[in-house]
């Protein structure tokens, strides 16, 4: 009977002597790396939507866009060639020729979701007939509603001064 109550006892002190458990790295390093892949592809998605190249117009009076309202835009870039004189149309990173290439993209995307609107991010040099093209594709699409990417307050004014060494044009 006594070689049981040793026994109990040399177990408790083994439990006594271990402490707290370790902390475990591996599995929080599994996760960390979960977020990091996720947190690049939404990132990538983002940024493949918008076109660093184009000079956007100034809106002196323009209102800052919701960002609640991010997830129903689709975001349309109008690039202009200078030397052959046409807009270049870009949707999701891919390039269409005309506005009305896109209709059928549109369509598909509207119909997924119907809350969807287009912005329009279109460079400053871009003539009007091909944003009124776009427009009416998009009416043709079944988007009504349609909103206009610009800068606010003279930012390319500032850009040109910073670019040209300090002589901005008037």
């Amino acid at each position: 009977m006594a070689s049981i109550t040793v026994k109990r006892q040399r177990k408790r002190k083994r439990i006594d002597t271990d402490g707290d458990p370790e902390f475990q790295v591996a599995p929080m390093v599994d996760v960390l790396l979960v977020l990091m892949l996720f947190f690049m592809a939404i990132t990538s998605t983002e940024v493949l939507k918008k076109d660093k190249n184009l000079q956007l117009a100034d809106a002196k009076n323009a209102k800052p866009a919701e960002k609640s309202e991010a997830k129903n835009q689709i975001i349309v870039n109008v690039d202009w060639d200078g030397l052959s004189s046409t807009a270049q149309f870009s949707l999701d990173g891919i390039n269409y020729p005309t506005a009305d290439s896109m209709q059928g993209v549109l369509t598909s995307q509207h119909q997924q979701n119907p809350a969807a609107y287009v912005v329009i991010r279109a460079d400053r040099n871009v003539e009007y007939s091909y944003i009124s093209d776009l427009m009416t594709t998009c009416g043709t699409a079944g988007i009504s509603t349609v909103t206009y990417a610009v800068l606010i307050g003279g930012a390319n004014k500032k850009a040109a001064a910073a670019g040209s060494g300090g002589a901005a044009a008037k």
